[in-house]
This record gives C-alpha cells, structure tokens and sequence, in this order.
C-alpha cells in the first residue's frame, strides 16, 4: 500500500489531466463497459457528472493501487466514491503519450463487494 501523500501526487496528476488537457484533448476518457454504462444510465449522470466526481476524488476515496495493468502497461488505481446512498467502484490509470496525458477510466460501476478505504476517517 503506498502513504497518503502518493495517493495525493496521483489524483493531482489526474485532476489537472482532466482540467489543463493538451492539444484539445478532452483529457479523459470512459472505458464504454456495459457495467459502465449501466450505472452511469441508473445514476441519471450525464459526462459531466462523472467529470465532476472524478475531480471530488479525495485521498479519503482511495482503495488500492498502484496495481499492474495487466492489458497495457501502466498502473491501475481504485477509488469509490458514494453517490446517492450506492458505493460506485472507479478504476483508472494515467497514460502518457509524449507531452499528451489521459486519465482512462476503466470502471465506473455499483461496487460488486465492500471496499476497504486505508485513508478514510471514521
């Protein structure tokens, strides 16, 4: 498990993908998942929402990672954040393509399983 202030590090990295993209890039992207699209229909939330509570994300909301992407290389990170009384699992990574950084978000989805928050305070 990495210290609360790496966790910080990545989600600044991810914030200012998100709010300063290069090369009108968007910035992010959602991985189209059915699960994805499930949750994100149930919700009512449109992409500005979930742009919304990507940049929420707190180290609070942190759950695991950095974990070995094991499709392409990078690491993956775990959040959840709770959104209308449901524990909502996000995945997501920041790619580098030269001066060109994307957050992939991987999984935007109902948790499946209680998630454990190293951070969070009680």
């Amino acid at each position: 498990m990495v210290d609360r202030a790496e966790v910080w590090e990545f989600l600044q990295s991810v914030k200012e993908a998100i709010t300063k993209p290069v090369a009108g890039c968007q910035g992010w992207v959602l991985v189209l998942r059915q699960e994805n699209k499930e949750c994100i229909l149930q919700l009512g939330f449109k992409y500005q929402d979930i742009y919304e509570t990507l940049l929420s994300l707190s180290v609070e909301d942190y759950c695991e990672g950095p974990c070995q992407d094991r499709d392409q290389p990078g690491d993956l990170w775990i959040f959840s954040k709770v959104i209308e009384n449901q524990d909502i699992y996000i995945k997501m990574k920041l790619a580098s393509f030269g001066p060109l950084r994307i957050v992939r978000v991987i999984s935007f989805h109902f948790a499946k399983q209680p998630l454990d928050h190293p951070y969070k305070e009680e």
